[in-house]
């Protein structure tokens, strides 16, 4: 579905160069991460960057929605030790309020621009071109090919986790769910299976000659403009958090 999506974005738009996404994200993330704990009203001007990403190359709203949604309870969990540990009140605007809250409510807006910068790197940006750009970062090719193959098992974990619940559904047709009882034993079913697999998949590519020194991993060239563009958009937001203290 991800690839499908990236490529009807190809057709209508002109990719920006995978290292300059790759540094600009990081970049961001760093910028977001930085802030203090108060600091609601600073964030909220960070949020135009994924916007305008998310406008430009029309990303589905619908996935976004799905993977805030799924990062959201760890964050909810994280935010709420706030309430508990924070008992001072503080000024916003011309209110009193607990510190607890505000603090809760950054840690959300943070969660929520650090995901949504990632999510659009990771939707307009392929994983074959990730890796090029951590190559051309002197990134070891040892531990960039690593993350390549980490990425393909990722889908053969999930592919045998779905088989799996099917089974466990299809013998036990009364239950709506599996039961807690049994978690344990499925997932080491799960985890062999998923081994098996891997070394199946791996001695396949090992027969089709696969070796890590002759695999072709595509450098794409970093020209000028794409540089300025990098360069400048950096700046900004390095500029925006030195300005905004």
């Amino acid at each position: 579905m991800i690839d499908a999506h990236m490529s009807n974005m190809k057709k209508r738009r002109h990719d920006v160069h995978p290292l300059s996404m790759l540094i600009i994200t990081f970049t961001y993330i760093l910028v977001v991460a930085s802030f203090h704990t108060y600091a609601f009203i600073e964030l909220v001007p960070l949020s135009l960057y994924p916007i305008t990403m998310i406008v430009f190359y029309r990303l589905s709203i619908r996935h976004i929605k799905r993977v805030l949604l799924a990062s959201l309870p760890f964050i909810t969990v994280i935010g709420a030790s706030q309430l508990f540990f924070i008992h001072e009140h503080v000024s916003f605007f011309h209110w009193r309020i607990e510190a607890g809250w505000l603090s809760f409510a950054t840690l959300l807006v943070k969660n929520t621009l650090a995901v949504l910068a990632a999510t659009v790197l990771f939707l307009t940006t392929s994983v074959e071109q990730l890796a090029g750009a951590l190559l051309s970062l002197r990134i070891p090719r040892l531990l960039v090919i690593q993350l390549l193959l980490t990425h393909r098992y990722i889908f053969l974990f999930l592919e045998e986790a779905k088989r799996l619940r099917q089974a466990y559904m299809l013998r036990a047709s009364h239950h709506r769910a599996i039961q807690l009882s049994v978690w344990g034993s499925l997932v080491g079913h799960l985890l062999l299976r998923t081994f098996e697999r891997a070394e199946r998949v791996y001695e396949a590519m090992t027969l089709r000659g696969f070796s890590i020194q002759r695999m072709h991993i595509k450098i794409k060239r970093w020209t000028t403009k794409e540089r300025i563009y990098t360069y400048v958009t950096v700046i900004l937001f390095i500029v925006y958090r030195l300005v905004v203290i």
